[in-house]
């Protein structure tokens, strides 16, 4: 296999029998799925997108275009298709993961789409990406409420985070979905019941862009509902892997009260 630095394989399983991939929320890069590296199977490969200007590609010039964003990512994805899999996008990263799939020549054997609208039907919000950064980024910390108090106090993290948040929210706030054949596969949508950003009531509008059975679980929380619910999260992920015909060993089960 090609390595590309556009997926990131923490823990190769060269006897792994079928793969996830992650695709990060706005500013984060691979390290925000860090506790699914050990709570997978065994026979599980996780594969992490991991976008220009964050983490180990700190130097590099983020993209701000979806659609350029997905078909590299759907390109880095090509020899890692061998295995069954599923994929996994949260907020931003669910676009990101849609569009993707629709580029892919295999379909994955289910898509998770977590705290976005439907891509036709995307919530428009007020543009931001264009703001001061201090505006810019207390808009940000405003809306999604995702950034910790002491991340937020760090300044010079902030710095550093900027410009691949910027150019995050530029991609979101500019993308425009074009008609093609709906996916194949399924689709699970994920929602928290108190996210303000994504109404629980357009969650079902993802049935639309597939041809699949399309469910839609809602979990207490807000848009960051993930942090808690990680651990059912993981065991949906694996049960669609396994109810697709692609044997695991046995993970660690769901767990509601689990932390990040």
């Amino acid at each position: 296999m090609t390595a590309s630095a556009w997926i990131k394989r923490p823990r190769p399983r060269p006897e792994a029998r079928a793969r996830v991939f992650c695709v990060p929320h706005a500013g984060a890069g691979p390290s925000s799925y860090a506790h699914w590296v050990s709570e997978l199977p065994e026979d599980v490969e996780l594969c992490l997108v991991h976008l220009p200007g964050r983490e180990a590609r700190l130097a590099e010039l983020p993209l701000d275009d979806i659609t350029a964003i997905a078909q590299h990512v759907a390109r880095a994805c090509a020899d890692l298709l061998d295995l069954p899999f599923v994929m996994f996008g949260h907020s931003m990263g669910a676009l990101v993961a849609y569009e993707t799939a629709r580029r892919l020549t295999v379909q994955p054997r289910r898509l998770f789409v977590s705290a976005c609208p439907p891509a036709h039907r995307l919530v428009e919000e007020p543009p931001v990406a264009h703001l001061p950064d201090d505006e810019f980024l207390a808009e940000v910390r405003r809306a999604y409420q995702g950034i910790p108090d002491e991340v937020w106090n760090d300044r010079a993290l902030m710095r550093m985070m900027l410009p691949a948040l910027r150019a995050d929210f530029a991609a979101y706030e500019t993308y425009e979905w074009v008609r093609r054949a709906p996916l194949s596969c399924p689709v699970t949508v994920l929602g928290g019941s108190a996210d303000a950003l994504v109404p629980t009531g357009s969650l079902a509008g993802w049935a639309e862009l597939t041809e699949g059975e399309c469910a839609v679980e809602v979990f207490d929380g807000g848009h960051f509902y993930l942090t808690r619910a990680r651990r059912e999260v993981q065991g949906m992920v694996t049960a669609a892997l396994l109810t697709d015909g692609a044997p695991a060993a046995a993970g660690t089960g769901p767990d509601r009260g689990a932390g990040a």
